[in-house]
């Protein structure tokens, strides 16, 4: 595939999944109905990569819906997390494969914990693995770019599993927002430095967003590209900053957003470029927060992809680094 050919895949994603999104928004709001968890015990909620950040992202979603929620890695999941009979798990993974994912909710359910597995494939491993499922109604436009439309269907998800969600006003979101971040994005990826390197920074749930950021340059082509919590950025890591780099603010629309938003005026003094992904809009409701700054964070890493003339399906760019995964995936526990 030519670079051009994998981007123009982002770009599809992008003008299609408005209405993916509002449609699966209703589908899955009822098949949640019939397996919503109960809110008189922890959510454990989690899995690898982005089904990790997905988990952080909608943290305040549900805490200021009444849920005790822990967002958790699957590794942590699987040997370091206090899980307790009764509790549910809720296991994510796209393919239904991932194989710490799988182990971790085979574990939970063995320590008496209610599993819940929220995949693309109702007969993966995971499925299996799970007393109960929440299947993902949509196709992927390609999983071999980085991971956009995937990602916020397993927000809505995580959502309609606290309630209804109400497809139309998802679908609004995307509408109104996906044009006009592609147009910030491509301006200002056009004036980066062809060697800037990518900071991403949030706080509370914001930190979910800030590492789903950082892992689309990661997918795009091995880009240098690092997630902190702002505060602890503070506190040495801004060290790392050359002038040139870019680094994006991401909120949710909680407290912490303030003192994110506060580090601009320093990184601009240090030589940085600053953007934001979920700090832009009056509505600071959890769910569309999480969602635009997912997709501000999808339309610059398709941005600097176009600048950069980037094969966005192949990040190894002929390194051994696929290889070396995929090995690294087949390890198991047992």
């Amino acid at each position: 595939m030519t670079p051009s050919a994998s981007r123009a895949l982002m770009q599809q994603e992008l003008d299609e999944q408005p209405i993916i999104l509002g449609t699966a928004a209703g589908a899955l709001s009822e098949a949640a109905a019939r397996i919503r968890p109960s809110k008189d015990r922890a959510l454990w909620v989690g899995g690898c990569g982005d089904s990790l950040f997905a988990a952080q992202s909608m943290t305040r979603f549900f805490r200021e819906s009444g849920w005790d929620i822990r967002p958790v890695s699957a590794s942590d999941m699987l040997w370091d997390a206090d899980i307790r009979a009764g509790d549910t798990v809720v296991g994510i993974s796209i393919s239904g494969s991932t194989r710490r994912t799988v182990e971790a909710i085979e574990a939970a359910k063995a320590m008496g914990a209610h599993t819940l597995a929220i995949t693309l494939k109702s007969d993966s491993a995971l499925a299996q693995a799970a007393g109960d499922l929440l299947p993902l109604p949509y196709q992927p436009i390609s999983r071999a770019i980085p991971h956009g439309l995937d990602y916020h269907v397993t927000l809505l998800a995580l959502a309609a599993l606290a309630g209804p969600v109400e497809g139309g006003a998802v679908q609004r979101v995307f509408d109104e927002a996906t044009n006009h971040y592609l147009d910030h994005a491509r301006t200002m990826a056009a004036h980066l430095p062809t060697d800037a390197r990518f900071f991403f920074l949030g706080g509370g749930a914001a930190l979910g967003s800030a590492n789903y950021g950082a892992a689309k340059m990661h997918e795009a082509g091995g880009l240098a590209a690092w997630s902190f919590e702002a505060e602890n950025f503070a506190h040495g890591a801004h060290f790392m900053l050359r002038a040139g780099d870019h680094v994006v603010l991401c909120g949710a629309g909680g407290a912490a957003d303030d003192r994110t938003a506060a580090m601009r005026a320093g990184l601009e003094r240090l030589g940085a470029s600053v953007g934001t992904a979920g700090l832009d809009s009056e509505d600071t409701k959890p769910l569309p927060t999480a969602l635009r700054a997912a997709l501000a964070t999808q339309a610059l890493c398709l941005a600097v992809a176009e600048v950069r003339d980037l094969d966005v399906t192949d990040p190894a760019r002929g390194s051994a680094a696929a290889e070396v995964q995929r090995d690294w995936f087949g390890w198991t526990s047992r």
